[in-house]
């Protein structure tokens, strides 16, 4: 039996398409920021590895506390006007150039001290500025998907589509930001890491944020709260006793930390293998097949639920994870091994890319509608918060937690720009965090999604129940 809804149509495919482009606008920013962050701080704004892993740990904690604050804030209120789109549409102009400012810092500041006070204050403004303005359009942004139609088909093919948009925009990172690395080194290119860093920070802000700032003017909200009012005790309520969305978001918050390891890619690439562009090559094949693979949600769909086949996919990924760290305990700094092995390892995830990339938002938003079912109040803010506060888990706090990890192995530091060499026991060490730890939490987080309870003939009751409450307050 389907949804009462899914046979309804509500959004075109401009909309749709929009909604993606903004999505790859927004991450273009956001994933220089969160994989190339710690690395500018230490080796080109040149500071010491210990501070900046201070500094992330208390953005990541402030996280976790800002975002459900804003999540609050958005569903307190209704706003005529679109409570989410009006978010977007005045706060990003700020994001666009805080993004810019955070990698100036260069320009402005000479100071070569690892301790420099000024450059200190500096980052810490830029910082949390960038911070503060991200988070409300972030969560704005992502309570979005929930209410730019009821149908939950529609919602997961506008989710498809931002996420294909997402690869595409963030490949550009991967792809321009090592190469410029790279070139960094070269004599006969004299350009240098401040450079690189300046100049891509000025694209993210222009022009990555400026397309995100579309989703406000082009996305319509299409699911209300009725009440012009929520109090702010039903909201927290209704967040506390919506069991699916607390096992999700518990899911979701064990996967984050796999951005330890995937913090150390970078330095992997560029201190063990001596490359940072071969990030490049061991991962292009992997993001076609990602393209690819978002035609298996529908066959997968087909025999399982989604809690079903997200179990199943993070079970294969961790596996395949675990075998290539295997491969690397002893062959990890040969490239004639580690490549292949990189690229078949990358293939194998990226089979499941479409799924992991779709299906657990998909279920958030689901999530969001349970509360609404069970209580009569929207909390798509505070939903979508919530995931937002765990997904700065892995951009504040797992790279505070690597930096502390770097200072931890022995890592040595760049200086005046130059990449320093490291020992082999640091590069072994490097290779344990960068492979085994994703692993591990691959496993970790399936646990949370095995009392998952949105599936089948309940899933089907909770929106037909939806469609004639809603119906009737029309």
């Amino acid at each position: 039996m389907g949804s009462t809804y899914e046979n309804e149509k509500y959004v075109s495919k401009r909309e749709s398409m929009m909604y993606g482009i903004a999505n790859g606008g927004q991450v273009l920013g956001y994933s220089l920021v969160s994989s190339y962050l710690m690395y500018f701080y230490i080796n080109v704004f040149a500071i010491d590895a210990r501070i900046i892993s201070i500094i992330f740990l208390i953005g990541g904690i402030w996280d976790i506390i800002n975002n459900p604050l804003i999540g609050v804030f958005i569903d307190h209120k209704n706003n005529a006007k679109g409570k989410l789109s009006s978010l977007i549409k005045r706060f990003t102009p700020f994001q666009a150039v805080t993004t810019i400012l955070i990698f100036m810092g260069p320009i402005f500041i000479k100071d070569s001290s690892l301790i420099s006070p000024v450059k200190i204050i500096y980052l810490l403004i830029t910082y949390f500025l960038w911070e503060f303005f991200y988070s409300i359009t972030d969560v704005s942004f992502g309570g979005l998907i929930s209410v730019i139609s009821p149908n939950p088909k529609e919602r997961r093919k506008a989710i498809q589509t931002a996420n294909i948009c997402v690869q595409l925009s963030g490949s550009l990172v991967f792809l321009i930001v090592p190469l410029m690395i790279d070139a960094s080194k070269s004599e006969k290119l004299n350009i240098s890491l401040s450079t690189v860093f300046i100049l891509i920070g000025l694209l993210a802000g222009i022009f990555g944020v400026g397309l995100f700032s579309l989703s406000g003017y082009f996305v319509k909200e299409r699911i209300t709260q009725t009440k012009s009012v929520q109090p702010i005790k039903e909201l927290l309520s209704g967040v506390i006793h919506n069991k699916p969305l607390l096992l999700l978001l518990s899911s979701n918050l064990i996967s984050s930390f796999a951005g330890i390891g995937e913090a150390f890619a970078t330095y992997y690439y560029l201190d063990v293998l001596g490359y940072a562009s071969l990030s490049i090559i061991v991962s292009t094949p992997a993001f076609f097949i990602s393209l690819c693979s978002y035609s298996l949600i529908k066959v997968a769909k087909k025999h399982f639920n989604n809690k079903k086949i997200i179990i199943l996919s993070y079970s294969c990924v961790a596996t395949d994870q675990f075998i290539l760290f295997l491969i690397g305990l002893k062959y990890y700094s040969d490239l004639k091994v580690m490549v292949p092995a990189l690229i078949i390892c990358n293939c194998i995830i990226g089979i499941f890319g479409g799924i992991l990339n779709v299906l657990p938002t998909e279920m958030l938003t689901e999530a969001a509608d349970y509360a609404e079912w069970k209580s009569g109040i929207r909390t798509e803010g505070i939903a979508f918060s919530l995931k937002n506060s765990v997904v700065k888990v892995y951009g504040t706090l797992a790279q505070g937690f690597a930096a502390f990890l770097l200072n931890i192995i022995g890592y040595v530091s760049a200086s005046s720009g130059e990449i320093a060499t490291q020992t082999d026991i640091v590069q072994k060490r490097i290779w344990f965090i960068f492979s085994l730890i994703p692993a591990i939490i691959r496993i970790l987080s399936i646990i949370p999604v095995l009392f998952y309870n949105i599936v089948d003939d309940e899933r089907e009751k909770m929106f037909e129940e939806l469609k004639k409450t809603r119906n009737s307050t029309d």
